[in-house]
């Protein structure tokens, strides 16, 4: 069995020396072997390609048979590291903490293990179309062993 510490090894192997990183790897019993990378910048669809041949071509399918996928990590998975934050400052958060509370929030700044959010509450008085959707509380930071979940909030 392909076990995740091999795969791991590989992908940090590779990933080394660039400006990307491990976020999430599965390896299911019947070798179904998944990996999400991210960047300080976005990634391309040929970062996920060379990362793809170097785990398959250190592997040999004719002692074990799997499947490997490499992706991105999209903007609905939820950001697990405070490097991934970086490039999303001044966009909207669903947040939630590890109390239960859930907060909508603007993320204003990335200190250390630290983010910097700005809270949004629904503005009742806003006219349909109008830029002033929310109202903004006080900053609040949060370190990321406070936070259970964080999504990037999808407008459409």
């Amino acid at each position: 069995m392909i076990t995740k510490e091999q795969i791991l090894k590989l992908a940090q192997e590779h990933l080394l020396d660039s400006p990307r990183f491990l976020v999430d790897l599965t390896v299911s019993s019947d070798n179904q072997i998944m990996l999400y990378i991210d960047g300080d910048e976005s990634v391309s669809i040929s970062e996920c390609v060379d990362l793809s041949r170097h785990i398959e071509f250190s592997l040999d399918r004719e002692e074990e048979d799997f499947a490997l996928n490499v992706s991105s990590a999209g903007v609905d998975m939820p950001l697990k590291f405070i490097r991934q934050y970086k490039k999303y400052i001044g966009k909207n958060f669903d947040i939630t903490l590890l109390t239960g509370e859930k907060i909508l929030a603007r993320l204003k700044d990335v200190n250390g293990d630290s983010i910097e959010v700005i809270p949004l509450k629904k503005n009742p008085n806003a006219k349909k179309g109008t830029p002033k959707k929310y109202k903004e509380g006080e900053p609040l930071t949060l370190t990321l062993d406070k936070i259970k979940q964080s999504k990037i909030e999808i407008i459409f």
